[in-house]
């Protein structure tokens, strides 16, 4: 690989611009750090024809004990990631705008920057290590999954396409549930919340929220 390609390559992951010429690059040039992650891509790319790095759209590499996804970022076409049982403990996807679908449960992760992500719809993270998380920009947003991790705080204020919503098992103590008026169901069993928490949600109109004051009632 010739040395413009390193310093395109360079440019691209300071400034999270990538170039046409990189997104026509073989895949065979594809630099990934992770070899779990690099062979997956590989034989995706085998399996269904894909010649150019700009031709991936969707990943799907479960159960390979990826650690890291330095290079990915090249991958600025991707419009669904699913890195499902894998050993993943910090993920920056702010360069991928075209994702609709993410997927990144039963990993490690401690922290995810997913703010701007203007076409995303579908997000899982549940089984993580994760205390919070920022949904800032993510307005197309309506599926989301964040079951068993330890989240303590959390803004769902801006998901204003929210319409399905798990958050149980884990530390949340209060949630504020307004300003969304797609919003029809939300589960937030087995958090450390108060009575006057549930007396509160049981008061809405519109949204089904299942928490451990009326879960009985769900069955």
């Amino acid at each position: 690989m010739n040395r413009t390609f390193y310093l395109v390559f360079f440019i691209s992951v300071i400034t999270g611009l990538i170039p046409n010429n990189i997104q026509a690059q073989p895949i065979k040039q594809l630099i990934i750090g992770d070899n779990s992650l690099s062979h997956c891509i590989q034989e995706q790319a085998i399996k269904n024809h894909w010649q150019e790095i700009r031709d991936i759209r969707i990943l799907t590499c479960h159960g390979l004990n990826i650690i890291d996804l330095k290079g990915l970022e090249l991958l600025s076409n991707l419009k669904k990631l699913s890195l499902f049982n894998n050993k993943l403990t910090q993920v920056d996807l702010r360069n991928f705008g075209q994702l609709e679908y993410i997927n990144i449960a039963n990993n490690r992760l401690k922290n995810i920057n997913i703010n701007g992500l203007k076409k995303l719809q579908t997000l899982y993270l549940f089984k993580n290590n994760l205390t919070t998380i920022s949904f800032t920009g993510l307005t197309q947003l309506k599926k989301i999954r964040i079951t068993s991790n330890r989240l303590s705080s959390l803004d769902i204020s801006p998901l204003i396409s929210l319409e399905k919503a798990y958050f149980f098992d884990n530390k949340l103590e209060n949630l504020i549930i307004s300003g969304l008026p797609k919003l029809k169901f939300i589960d937030l069993k087995q958090n450390p919340m108060s009575d006057e928490v549930y007396d509160r949600y049981d008061e809405l109109e519109g949204i089904t929220i299942i928490h451990d004051g009326n879960a009985d009632d769900w069955k």
